[in-house]
């Protein structure tokens, strides 16, 4: 058996062809790991042949992470990529391996060390509830380029990250922790501030579900206060095109919808309706010291509602659950300010919330992050508030600006929806070709238009045309945002 460990120092080549057969892996030896399986998959579709590893990784003795890693037999890029998990992560993210791998990469992934998609799997294992919040990945990362060096005879050029939500934040805890690990992260709709955001999200579905009574708000009302909320804030950018370019210009109000005498039943919102639409699109706050928890959703964000607020949310039990070691937890029993104070406590590994990433600048690191304004789930303005949280710790815009840019993509929902852009085409150039993005190019899906998404604080105005080329629009600063 051939030791992982004593391998070349030399940089691999794009193009580089592997050093061993897909099957020879099989013999290398892993510390703290056991290699499982190595097979050659063929060409199928757009997938590239390929040689699939797979590996259990124990850095603790109560850990049990899998992990898998395609290599490219032909045509590899000399780089190395690992895609994020979403919500619980409890398998490994076959779905998002495939578009890096037909890129060229050597990509890997991780079920972060359990099954299924609960937290229940921390209750009694503290070493897993580790694995989950960051070693994982870490581990995953090291194993990953350990066997690529191998397989290839030479070391990855640069290292990757792409994740979304959970992916998201397990991003930034990478670069927050260990970072050396990764050149350049990919981050989506980050939930890092993971405690405070189920601590929203479960007081509004409380205030949405009433227990033992019917939603509140419901597909109807969903759509109402979505074409209200258009009709008040769509032409804000100059153009009239279904989508808020920057929610925060638009002081949409529910109570524009409230019943008045002779309003058609299911035309407009009662009472209670209107408080519980206020109470979603608004921040949590501590009800004592008035301390911000978590902002609200943007308008805009309500066609989307349906996922987020009309079901109880099995994320936000668990953390709760787990948090406060209590696998009874009953969600209707939710003291934001004192059970989020214990449970940040109990489980301080699942938030991602240093804002110091000097060390991280300092290695050349590059950070591309996005979050769509319509995201029903995870607040847009979490993302600005790190953002602006770690402009602050970095001593300005202009400084956190040259190895970290945050882009806003307008209409879009958690993820996904209304555009696409090349995010990872676009950190490969700034880590590689030293140029940084003050633009994002994304196709609008209902028209297939290009459109610039501009680097936060700079905002899209409509400057002539029809909208659909990148030369109608130019970037300009948002009116009261920091951007010294």
């Amino acid at each position: 058996m051939h030791r992982v460990g004593a391998l070349t120092s030399s940089v691999a080549r794009a193009g580089q062809p592997p050093v061993l057969s897909c099957e020879v892996l099989l013999q290398q030896a892993l510390p703290q790991a056991r290699i499982t399986a190595a097979v050659t998959v063929k060409a199928e579709g757009d997938q590239p042949v390929h040689c699939r590893v797979s590996v259990t990784l124990t850095p603790s003795t109560d850990s049990d992470i899998k992990m898998q890693l395609w290599l490219p037999l032909s045509g590899w890029n000399g780089k190395f990529m690992m895609v994020g998990n979403g919500g619980w992560s409890g398998a490994v993210p076959v779905a998002a391996m495939g578009e890096p791998l037909r890129r060229g990469y050597a990509v890997a992934g991780t079920d972060t060390g359990h099954e299924g998609g609960r937290g229940s799997f921390a209750f009694g294992h503290p070493e897993k509830l580790t694995d989950f919040s960051y070693r994982a990945v870490h581990e995953t990362v090291i194993k990953g380029k350990a066997l690529t060096a191998a397989f290839y005879g030479g070391q990855p050029r640069y290292a990757y990250w792409n994740g979304c939500s959970s992916g998201g934040k397990q991003g930034l805890k990478a670069v927050q922790q260990y970072p050396e690990d990764f050149d350049g992260v990919v981050v989506g709709a980050p939930a890092n501030d993971w405690v405070r955001q189920q601590a929203r999200w479960t007081s509004t579905l409380i205030a949405n579900l009433p227990k033992d009574k019917p939603p509140v708000l419901g597909p109807q009302q969903f759509e109402l206060l979505h074409t209200a909320a258009l009709a008040q804030c769509d032409a804000h950018d100059g153009l009239k095109d279904g989508e808020i370019q920057d929610p925060r210009s638009c002081d949409f109000k529910a109570s524009s919808l409230a019943c008045k005498a002779g309003d058609a039943p299911g035309s407009c919102l009662t009472a209670e309706q209107v408080a519980v639409a206020d109470r979603i699109h608004g921040a949590l706050h501590d009800a004592k010291t008035g301390a911000l928890i978590s902002p609200g959703l943007a308008p805009g964000s309500e066609a989307g509602w349906g996922s987020s607020v009309s079901r109880l949310s099995d994320v936000a039990v668990d953390t709760f659950a787990v948090a406060l070691n209590a696998p009874q937890w009953d969600l209707y029993s939710l003291d934001p300010a004192r059970d989020l104070i214990a449970a940040r406590r109990g489980a301080p590994g699942l938030d991602a919330m240093q804002t110091d990433l000097s060390a991280y600048q300092s290695r050349g690191g590059r950070i591309l992050s996005y979050h769509g304004w319509a995201d029903p789930g995870i607040p847009t303005e979490q993302s600005i508030n790190y953002y602006q949280s770690v402009i602050a710790k970095q001593g300005g815009l202009a400084q956190t600006q040259s190895f970290y840019r945050l882009f806003l993509v307008p209409a879009m929902g958690h993820c996904s929806g209304a555009y696409t852009a090349d995010w990872i085409g676009a950190l490969e150039q700034w880590v590689e070709g030293a140029r940084a993005p003050d633009v994002v190019l994304a196709q609008r899906l209902a028209t297939r238009g290009t459109r610039p998404i501009c680097a936060y604080p700079a905002v899209a105005r409509l400057q002539g045309g029809t909208g659909e080329q990148p030369v109608d629009w130019v970037c300009s600063a948002a009116p009261g945002v920091l951007a010294k």
